[in-house]
């Protein structure tokens, strides 16, 4: 596993305008971190042009991976209302479950560098969002409902409270999570997570994109992706009543110059989680938006951290096919 960056790295209620923000909505300075670029080896903040062409492409998002055993790939299997869902598996079956959603586009395999090394006590598990990777079903779900629904289902047949971690739109599924099946979601941490509508661009291409004959010639991951992404604005506006009533400990992680998520979602955030156990904040110097791949030892810190306020007896082994 990665070393995670010394504390003394770690500037607490730092100077920052958005730091101030965050400060004026409640936030208590000692749960506003700032990581400095010196702590990450940032030397330039990431283009706008070269995020999305990595969004598009993975080219250049390739973690480092330790030679491991590698993760089990699993299924449960969906009905008439419920898609099946895949997911790749590793660590104790008895252990803490930590769940891992991906973005979009995506699959499980984003996150298979945080499977190769489970911490003692933990199961880990990364799922194939609905529409993505071996998951069903064959069209786009672009609706935040009925992307969490089928992740529920699973947490509630094998796994029980689990700690849910979003990158990008996994995100805001995950906010859905807990905010519409608050039994299965113990904590949550967001790394780099979509959340205000008001900042949701589409490009004209994107609508385009979406009709005939132009939608027949993109692979199913790319025309899925168009799909939510086109419909990410209003079913954002549509989550935000139920921030309120997510009740469980929260983990922000924001790349300050991220140029596809800008770092005033974590503001967004932060004002409208006010009734969770608590609300934590890492912003990260020159950093954009895909911490999980490129600066994965954040992420295992923050999730460290929530883990470890989520300690529980072991569990029954789980039942998996």
């Amino acid at each position: 596993m990665a070393k995670t960056p010394e504390t003394r790295h770690l500037v607490r209620g730092a100077q920052l305008p958005i730091a101030d923000r965050l400060r004026a909505g409640g936030l208590a300075a000692d749960d506003i971190v700032v990581v400095g670029a010196h702590a990450i080896g940032a030397k330039r903040v990431p283009s706008g042009l070269r995020e999305r062409f990595q969004a598009i492409t993975g080219i250049g998002l390739s973690p480092t991976r330790a030679e491991t055993k590698p993760p089990r790939r699993h299924h449960l299997p969906g009905d008439a209302a419920t898609p099946a869902i895949s997911y790749l598996a590793a660590g104790d079956p008895t252990g803490q479950p930590v769940v891992f959603v991906h973005g979009t586009p995506g699959e499980a395999s984003d996150w298979a560098h945080f499977l190769d090394d489970v911490p003692r006590g933990q199961y880990r598990i990364a799922v194939d969002r609905p529409g993505f990777g071996s998951s069903g079903p064959g069209a786009p779900v672009a609706a935040l409902t009925d992307q969490a629904r089928p992740i529920a289902a699973l947490l509630e047949a094998r796994l029980g409270p689990s700690i849910v971690v979003g990158s990008s739109y996994g995100g805001p599924v995950a906010l859905q999570l807990a905010a519409q099946h608050r039994d299965v979601v113990s904590g949550v941490v967001l790394v780099g997570a979509a959340a205000d509508p008001a900042r949701e661009r589409v490009h004209p291409v994107q609508r385009l994109a979406a009709f005939p004959p132009f939608s027949a010639l993109l692979p199913r991951a790319l025309a899925h992706s168009n799909a939510e992404l086109l419909a990410l604005r209003a079913e954002l506006g549509a989550l935000e009543t139920g921030l309120g009533d997510i009740r469980p400990p929260v983990t922000i992680l924001q790349g300050l110059h991220d140029t596809l998520v800008p770092a005033e979602n974590a503001v967004y955030l932060a004002d409208r989680l006010a009734n969770a156990a608590r609300r934590r904040v890492v912003l990260v110097e020159r950093a954009g938006h895909f911490l999980h791949l490129l600066m994965a030892p954040l992420v295992e810190d923050a999730l460290g951290q929530m883990a470890a306020g989520n300690a529980r007896p072991a569990q029954p082994s789980r039942m998996t096919s």
